[in-house]
């Protein structure tokens, strides 16, 4: 008796958990059909081109709704669409792998196709244990050598959706952007791993624009931001923001820009939650970005329980981009527009940065100084001081900077209390 006890114990604890984790977004419903893509005539030799085998299954799961699965083995394939109710899962040992014949690569409006398009609809699933894989290596020499004259493919773009969720899957080397969405709703990415060379060319992570949206259990190595959430809308209402509520919890992030606020931030941005993540070796690791003409509101933004070393730049929040003035005194007040940037409060709590560069990079414009940030028990280890500029009501309580030498805060029109 006591046995069966603890088992539903254990089952009511990791439901509850699951619910949770996901406590700002609803879940897609998948109807009970199954679609397998070898019963297309798809093969997973890694030679034979599969596009329209793939294509015909998730065709049929489009009438239907269902599971279109895909095998082990490595199925070659390019630019396909998804529809409504459909979940795409790749099973363990299975890759799903872009053809790279750039020659030769589907291309419309001056755009190489993405690999996975979703678009205008509701119950999106991306699940499995396998691996979808970019093959990104000669689009990031073309377009370094400027051999590219169409924007590159993105491994999944997703947009106009409800309901979506995306997990287990390891991506692998895009061309461009890993994993987009855009103007989504109830999103819940988890558990995937993202992985591409340090010096990949604009291979960012995750790039969103959503509303309602949990990210936890990911890791992230990538070329460019490992999370970018952008926000451009130039039509949005100021009461109804492009993104909020969105929750990001123990994720690991290593090489890559960091998880990145902007540039573009017109559109609007409230409550965002940030927890129990940790930055091993990214270029910047707290990065808020945007610049006159871009700007919008960001307000309600909280970082907690975070662990960050190794970084240029760990906590770095600006009002130019993509580069700031050679001193704050260099620049001048200009006339405020609804494209002023607006930053306001912002909480870290319990934050440790250790062999960082700069302790802080705080950089408001005159006319529109950053305000109401309070660092709780956020402890810096760095080589060169805090720079906090053009900002109005930045409190430290419990905090520390340490730095190899010289002055730990320099400051320049700005109210800062605590240290």
């Amino acid at each position: 008796m006591k046995k069966n006890n603890l088992i539903v114990s254990i089952i009511l604890f990791l439901l509850c958990s699951t619910i949770a984790n996901a406590q700002y977004t609803k879940l897609p419903t998948i109807p009970n059909n199954t679609f397998l893509v070898t019963d297309f005539d798809a093969i997973g030799d890694g030679k034979t081109l599969n596009t329209t085998a793939i294509q015909q299954a998730l065709d049929k799961a489009k009438a239907e709704g269902g599971r279109v699965i895909i095998p082990k083995g490595v199925f070659l394939c390019g630019p396909i669409k998804m529809y409504s109710r459909t979940n795409l899962e790749i099973q363990k040992g299975a890759v799903l792998r872009l053809r790279n014949d750039i020659d030769s690569f589907p291309a419309e409006k001056e755009r190489y196709l993405n690999f996975i398009h979703v678009s205008n609809v509701t119950d999106i699933k991306i699940s499995g244990e396998g691996t979808i894989d970019g093959q990104g290596e000669i689009w990031w020499k073309k377009f370094t050598a400027k051999e590219i004259t169409y924007r590159r493919p993105q491994m999944m773009f997703i947009e106009k959706a409800e309901r979506v969720e995306i997990g287990g899957i390891t991506y692998l080397n895009p061309p461009n952007t890993h994993l987009s969405l855009k103007n989504t709703t109830d999103v819940y990415i988890h558990n995937i791993t993202i992985q591409a060379p340090a010096d990949s060319r604009n291979t960012d992570g995750i790039n969103i624009s959503t509303k309602n949206c949990t990210i936890e259990n990911c890791s992230i190595n990538t070329g460019d931001d490992n999370i970018a959430i952008n926000f451009g809308n130039k039509n949005n209402a100021v009461n109804d923001p492009e993104c909020k509520n969105i929750m990001i919890s123990n994720c690991a992030f290593g090489y890559g820009h960091g998880l990145s606020i902007g540039s573009y931030t017109s559109g609007g941005l409230k409550n965002l939650n940030v927890s129990n993540c940790t930055f091993e070796g990214t270029t910047s690791a707290i990065r808020i970005k945007t610049a006159r003409g871009r700007g919008g509101l960001v307000e309600d933004v909280t970082y907690t329980d975070i662990k960050i070393s190794n970084s240029k730049w760990p906590i770095f929040i600006s009002e130019y981009y993509p580069k700031e003035p050679a001193t704050p005194e260099a620049d001048s007040t200009l006339p405020i527009n609804d494209k002023t940037p607006t930053y306001k409060n912002f909480t870290l709590k319990n934050i440790t940065i250790a062999n960082a560069q700069d302790a802080i990079k705080i950089w408001g414009i005159p006319e529109s100084p950053i305000q109401h940030i309070q660092f709780i028990n956020v402890n810096i280890a760095a080589k060169k001081a805090a720079q906090i500029y053009n900002a109005k009501n930045i409190e430290f309580v419990k905090s520390s900077i340490i730095v190899d030498k010289g002055d730990k805060l320099l400051t320049y029109n700005a109210d800062v209390k605590g240290l």
